[in-house]
């Protein structure tokens, strides 16, 4: 079973919210790990890993199994904040 991935935090530093090409990569709790995130809730198929924001800032649909460590970066690879721990629940 899945769980919908909500943003741990939905400012991400001064007011601005993720932009056009910010990334999310998920990894296993090691923190190196990348580990696969699902576009739907039966877990059937797989995101990209990053997950890329489309040109309004907005990530598709994720959804995650088990625990995770989750890393956001903007476009220019630049983390904004790393290795935030998830869990489905």
């Amino acid at each position: 079973m899945t769980t919908r991935f909500v943003l741990p935090f939905a400012d991400v530093g001064s007011g601005i919210l993720p932009s056009s090409g910010a990334k999310l990569f998920f990894f296993d709790t090691d923190g190196v790990t990348a580990k696969n995130t699902f576009t739907t809730v039966t877990g059937t198929v797989a995101n990209t890993n990053p997950v890329i924001a489309d040109s309004k800032g907005v990530f598709p649909a994720i959804f995650i199994s088990g625990s995770y460590k989750v890393t956001l970066k903007n476009k220019n690879d630049t983390q904004i904040w790393g290795l935030v721990p998830v869990e489905e629940f």
